[in-house]
């Protein structure tokens, strides 16, 4: 039977949340996780398909296909992708940035921001993001996700940084944190077909009364109402020229700093 990843996350709630909840009909089963151990659950084939890092898609170009019409992408704020840091961006250079092993895309974004835009070049360490506490030796510490949407500057990190802005205000484009993509096999394609329709059903259903939808499900996630609605309302979670123009600018760099080989060509499923 077909296996769908799912982001524990509250950021993959408006397109999952219909059959998660079970008021969409799901015939498949569903496999939970972060997003870092969905990538890698799908490289694996123990999921079938999962809204996962787009920087996954491009470090095994050839081995995916991108489901059409489903993304991750902030508009601009991202909100729960920040860094706190003691000093100043630019004054970054050979200083300790802690990376969260939660994401890959989040943190191939910040090198880009880092590198890139502000010209520094840091040294970065990881850290298992709600169990290490990487302040004891970082400057600047990457955090993301529901931990993150509620962290702000504070005394020790007075600098924060929203690193869906940063891209914004570098390239005037959308970032797509996350693609749905299917470890393509063809003896699949019968159940893909309907696992893209109920997708469409479940995202029509999450995003048609999205303040509604946001009130219904903070207490599940431990955020407040307003937050939860003003965190939905930031994200696109289509896939149209935009967002895909964003995509190929994000691969660019991400070729440039030596992330990935090249930026790859993408490649959807057809039904």
């Amino acid at each position: 039977m077909l296996k769908l990843g799912h982001i524990v996350y509250s950021n993959c709630f408006p397109v999952h949340g219909g059959i998660v909840t079970g008021k969409i009909p799901f015939p498949f089963t569903i496999v939970e996780g972060i997003p870092t151990e969905l990538n890698h659950h799908l490289y694996e084939g123990k999921v079938d398909v999962s809204p996962s890092s787009s920087i996954e898609y491009a470090m095994n170009p050839g081995r995916y296909r991108i489901l059409p019409v489903l993304s991750i992408t902030v508009k601009s704020k991202a909100m729960s992708v920040n860094l706190q840091s003691r000093v100043p961006l630019s004054e970054l250079n050979d200083r300790t940035v802690a990376l969260t092993t939660a994401s890959a895309t989040s943190v191939v974004l910040l090198r880009i921001l880092l590198e890139l835009s502000e010209g520094v070049n840091p040294n970065y360490s990881l850290y298992e993001q709600g169990k290490d506490d990487p302040s004891l030796n970082a400057d600047a510490i990457l955090t993301i996700g529901d931990l993150a949407l509620q962290k702000g500057p504070t005394q020790e990190y007075p600098h924060y940084y929203d690193l869906g802005t940063l891209w914004n205000n570098f390239t005037g484009l959308p970032f797509v944190f996350a693609l749905w993509q299917v470890n393509y096999r063809k003896n699949i394609q019968r159940d893909l077909e309907v696992l893209h329709e109920v997708l469409g059903r479940s995202k029509e259903y999450g995003l048609r009364d999205l303040r509604g939808f946001a009130n219904e499900h903070a207490e599940r996630f431990g955020i407040s109402k307003d937050l939860l609605f003003s965190y939905w309302s930031a994200f696109s979670y289509d896939l149209a020229e935009s967002e895909q123009k964003g995509l190929m600018t994000f691969y660019g760099y991400a070729a440039e700093i030596g992330a990935i080989p090249s930026a790859p060509d993408l490649h959807f499923w057809e039904p």
